[in-house]
């Protein structure tokens, strides 16, 4: 059966990931260091939306190649709450606060939270669509 038909998860090759990612290069590579006023959306807030589609991919290919992944399948929510729980406390609890790398900012944890969760319904589009008919 073709993976289309199946839902298999490409990883690295998921549409997802692939438009997160270019966006996270654009921004930082183009955006950002163009811009000649500061911008909360494209100099921290849009690449904290993309924590999750961009990262979790590859850590889930890891996990599959070290067989700790049973299957293929598009990312389940009990894959994804974990890495959210742990990237939102590191990203901006521990490091700002502790380890005094980068800024304390309340809103960033909804941007993270808030891609993850889209990006999980992004992942989930087909399984949803099966069931609504």
């Amino acid at each position: 059966m073709p993976a289309e038909l199946n839902g298999a998860f490409h990883y690295c090759l998921d549409p997802v990931f692939l438009a997160s990612a270019a966006t996270y290069a654009v921004n930082r590579l183009m955006i950002k260091p163009n811009l000649h006023h500061y911008s909360p959306l494209f100099h921290g807030h849009l690449n904290d939306t993309l924590t999750v589609p961009v990262l979790l991919p590859l850590f889930l290919f890891f996990y599959r190649l070290v067989r700790l992944r049973p299957d293929d399948q598009p990312p389940r929510l009990w894959e994804v709450a974990p890495h959210l729980a742990v990237w939102i406390l590191f990203f901006k609890f521990f490091g700002p606060l502790k380890l005094h790398v980068g800024i304390y900012d309340p809103v960033d944890m909804y941007c993270i939270f808030g891609g993850g969760i889209a990006a999980w319904f992004f992942w989930q589009r087909k399984g949803l669509v099966r069931l609504l008919i």
